[in-house]
């Protein structure tokens, strides 16, 4: 089979599209021929070696997959070859930890994400998958767009529902407004029946951030301050809600906008060395607000998007689609600032 493989951290130009041995499942791995893969800036991070946690050279990388079942393992009893899946980021998750059997899989320690370590990952035609990782694609969902569900949209609709628990009628400020992830939790937090406030520093990005919703739209300059312009937007009393997708460097705006009993989610940092933020204890504590953070998607988490993407509800957002071997370029644009919504990456012959 044709796959990228970086076997070193370093630019784009580590990543070289070359023949491989084919996988084979494991007894409990499916093996599925990829229809589309999503380019997430996660790869990027984990390829300039500025994530090293949980990683290992050589790699394919890659998590954001949608394919065809076409062989499966001994133990592997609730999918068929043919069965159209999509993958829930990891490659495995152990299934008997405490953490697993509650359905919080996200925090099994002996996670394996997709990609992160070794030769299987989803730059490639075929790649090994555990049964516990994937979630069969409805027959009304036909696009390869559908590869970005758990990673773009599920970690949002973790973020939204399960973490902060938004309610009907409530203001929800989203950061990163026109990136890939930003875009699905406009639609999230609309179809949910909130109010979006959305912040973003690039001009080219706003008309993507309106079409997705937003009620209100902050065009700020990168680095700049702009808690102020948020609680004018909200007559003074600020957002329920803040979801934090760009990390450290926003973090001190977006704090300042939480109002009263409101939830700040963390849920996307972009530099590799967070600078470290103040902590105004007593501010914080008099407003009675909470910092949580959320993780990646739970199985239950994808298959509930599956079916708000089947009824409409949300759309995938992929601005671009790259053959696979061009996913060098695929980062170059990721890594420049420029993407609005997901870049996703198809086999060559399928291009």
């Amino acid at each position: 089979m044709k796959a990228i493989v970086a076997r070193e951290t370093g630019p784009p130009s580590v990543m070289t599209w070359t023949d491989m041995e084919p996988p084979r499942p494991a007894p409990d791995e499916c093996v599925v021929k990829v229809e589309a893969c999503g380019a997430c800036m996660h790869e990027v991070l984990v390829r300039r070696g500025d994530r090293a946690q949980g990683t290992g050279f050589p790699i394919i990388p890659g998590h954001e997959v949608v394919g065809e079942v076409v062989e499966i393992g001994a133990a592997v009893v609730d999918f068929a070859v043919g069965d159209r899946v999509v993958a829930n980021q990891r490659q495995r998750v152990c299934g008997k930890c405490r953490e697993c059997r509650t359905g919080r899989e996200t925090r099994c320690p002996r996670k394996v994400f997709l990609g992160d370590i070794g030769l299987n990952g989803g730059y490639a035609e075929l790649v090994a998958v555990s049964d516990g990782s994937l979630v069969k694609v409805p027959p009304g969902i036909t696009s390869p767009h559908v590869a970005i569900a758990s990673c773009a949209i599920g970690t949002q609709l973790n973020a939204l529902r399960d973490v902060a628990h938004l309610e009907i009628g409530e203001t929800v400020l989203v950061t990163g407004a026109g990136g890939g992830v930003g875009l699905h939790a406009i639609q999230l937090a609309k179809a949910s029946g909130a109010r979006v406030v959305a912040q973003t520093t690039s001009p080219e990005k706003v008309e993507a951030v309106r079409q997705a919703g937003a009620d209100e739209i902050l065009l700020v300059e990168r680095g700049a301050d702009y808690s102020k312009d948020v609680m004018e937007a909200t007559a003074g009393r600020g957002c329920d809600i803040v979801l934090e997708n760009v990390g450290a460097a926003s973090f001190l705006s977006s704090i300042k906008t939480v109002a009263l009993h409101g939830r700040l989610v963390l849920v996307g940092e972009v530099q590799k060395v967070p600078p470290p933020v103040e902590v105004d204890l007593v501010g914080w504590r008099g407003r009675d607000i909470t910092i949580h953070s959320a993780a990646s998607t739970t199985r239950r988490q994808l298959e509930d998007v599956l079916t708000l993407i089947e009824r409409g509800l949300v759309t995938p957002v992929v601005t671009d689609t790259l053959p696979m071997s061009e996913a060098a370029r695929a980062h170059e644009i990721l890594e420049s600032g420029s993407a609005t919504g997901r870049i996703l990456l198809v086999p060559d012959t399928a291009a």
